[in-house]
């Protein structure tokens, strides 16, 4: 970025975002700048900055638009846009650039910008964050005092301070003074349509602008919540990280915007994925930290302030919630999503936030609505197109529009290439991945191509998948092996639908239900087959 943008930045950052007012000398100050064709637009950023300070020349009457900044010169600049003097904190001389960061560092101009090389050329967007940052740091000014030295003598000392304005001497950021933006800072705990809900710690109370209070008298206390609402864009994927909310003049109604702070890591996993490692929690190979190891009470009952903030589609569930990770059979056929944050950037998860989905199979499809359960029309709920009968509706709350979301599950269509029988649940291996499954699916084995519907790592439904044949895998049972019969073992003589006949080895019969049973003569049956024979699967009020 170029000295003469800066200049314009800065201008219009000092006048509430807005393209300020200004005006030129008749005699220009530099005499590079109007004679230049690639920099006289700035001349009046230019004259701006100098005459309050901001800027100066290069020497020699020159002030070179063109040439770079660093990340210090432009500390500089935006220390003295604060309100700081260059003469008072030795912002000129052989120490100012140590001067300078040291004070900038204070102030949090370079947060979230730790790796910049301060004394190399500034980009654009790092110019950005800085004056971002700027606008949101206290202004400055100095306040003289008498004081009486060893021989008597007042003398005039000069310090400086946080700039503070009205009846209780608040302190005010540019932000709040440029712009009449104010700033809280918090966890986003709830979102519910338009509002969203904060919850406030005492740092978080303390670097805020509005903090309500309840009770009166001794009863009196801060509110540890605070709601905003009339918001016009959807801030739902921030629930669970700290954030600062600007807002206009202090109406909790008249929004500016919603941000994650930089202190935010944040890890996205499925519930079927977490499990409890002691007191930790262990997802995705690494076990976690969490900020649930407060003090208790004598009863056992843990310290509210401690415990894991937890939200479950975008409202906050009370109590001790690190038994909702536990690695139960439940969790293990989940299909619910989990986001967990560590908000401070202390190594320790302090919030989980869970999002619930279910499935249902598609009973009806048409242009208008589904039925999967429950009946979802499309215009009232947030619906992926093209559903059709038997395919499987995966439904979550959309917290922005208030409605649901409701989304097809995966189908896939290949080959069952494992089994493993768990405690409460089972696992296919389908292809080359693993799914778990609340129930095995005993029409299918090892070995069948099937069709499935599965989400986010867990199976629904398993069925053979006949889908490349021209006609479906039915046979009629027309000879037994037994007395009177050329048949042998464990076999059985199938008529198939095209009229051709096979003797085949008899792997096992089972009912629509799915429960071990005989072969009967006359009787149709689905099958399937695999290394171990035929499966023949009865069908329903079919003979």
């Amino acid at each position: 970025i170029t000295r003469a943008e800066v200049t314009k930045m800065i201008c219009v950052a000092l006048n509430g975002g807005k393209e300020p007012n200004l005006a030129t000398n008749a005699t220009p100050t530099f005499s590079d700048v109007r004679t230049n064709a690639n920099s006289a637009w700035a001349e009046k950023y230019i004259e701006s900055c100098y005459a309050q300070g901001i800027v100066s020349g290069v020497g020699a009457g020159k002030f070179a638009p063109a040439g770079n900044v660093t990340g210090t010169q432009l500390a500089k600049m935006l220390l003295v846009a604060l309100g700081y003097k260059s003469e008072n904190e030795g912002f000129t001389g052989n120490a100012w650039a140590t001067n300078v960061n040291t004070i900038a560092s204070a102030k949090g101009l370079y947060e979230g910008l730790e790796k910049l090389d301060v004394s190399a050329a500034l980009t654009r967007d790092s110019a950005a964050r800085m004056i971002w940052n700027a606008l949101q740091a206290y202004e400055v000014e100095y306040k003289t005092t008498l004081t009486t030295d060893k021989n008597g003598q007042l003398t005039s000392q000069i310090t400086v301070q946080d700039k503070v304005v009205g009846s209780n001497n608040d302190k005010i950021t540019l932000l709040r003074d440029k712009y009449d933006a104010w700033v809280n800072v918090g966890t986003l705990v709830g979102v519910s349509s338009n509002e969203i809900t904060l919850t406030m710690s005492d740092a978080d109370q303390t670097a805020s602008d509005l903090v309500n209070y309840i009770g009166s008298g001794s009863n009196r206390q801060a509110d540890p919540t605070i709601k905003f609402s009339k918001l016009t864009t959807d801030y739902s994927s921030l629930v669970g990280q700290r954030v600062k909310v600007l807002f206009k003049n202090g109406k909790v109604n008249d929004v500016l915007g919603v941000y994650a702070t930089s202190d935010n890591t944040v890890y996205n996993t499925l519930m079927n994925k977490v499990e409890l490692d002691g007191s930790k929690i262990k997802f995705d190979g690494k076990s976690y930290s969490t900020e649930l190891l407060g003090s208790t009470s004598a009863t056992g009952a843990r310290d509210a302030k401690n415990a894991l903030i937890t939200i479950e589609n975008g409202q906050l569930v009370n109590g001790y919630a690190l038994s909702k990770f536990d690695d139960t059979a439940e969790n293990k056929t989940s299909i619910n999503e989990v986001t967990f944050v560590d908000t401070d950037d202390n190594g320790k998860i302090d919030t989980a936030i869970i999002t619930t989905k279910t499935s249902a199979k598609v009973t009806y499809a048409s242009s208008s609505e589904i039925v999967a359960g429950e009946t979802y029309k499309y215009e009232d709920e947030n619906i992926a197109k093209d559903f059709a009968k038997d395919d499987y509706a995966v439904i979550s709350e959309n917290l922005y529009k208030d409605c649901k979301n409701v989304v097809k599950a995966q189908v896939l269509n290949d080959t069952i290439k494992g089994y493993k029988s768990k405690t409460g649940y089972v696992q296919y291996q389908i292809g080359s991945t693993w799914y778990n499954a609340q129930k095995q699916f005993t029409d299918v084995d090892t070995g069948d191509k099937v069709k499935a519907y599965a989400y986010n790592g867990v199976v629904f439904d398993i069925s053979a998948d006949d889908s490349n044949g021209a006609l479906p895998s039915i046979a009629v049972v027309t000879g037994l092996q037994g007395a009177g019969s050329t048949l042998y073992g464990d076999q059985v003589k199938l008529t198939f639908l095209d009229g051709t006949t096979k003797v085949v080895a008899l792997d096992k019969v089972v009912t629509s239900a799915g429960v071990t049973t005989d072969p009967t003569i006359g009787t149709a049956y689905s099958y399937t087959s695999s290394k171990d024979g035929y499966k023949l699967t009865q069908l329903e009020n079919k003979k």
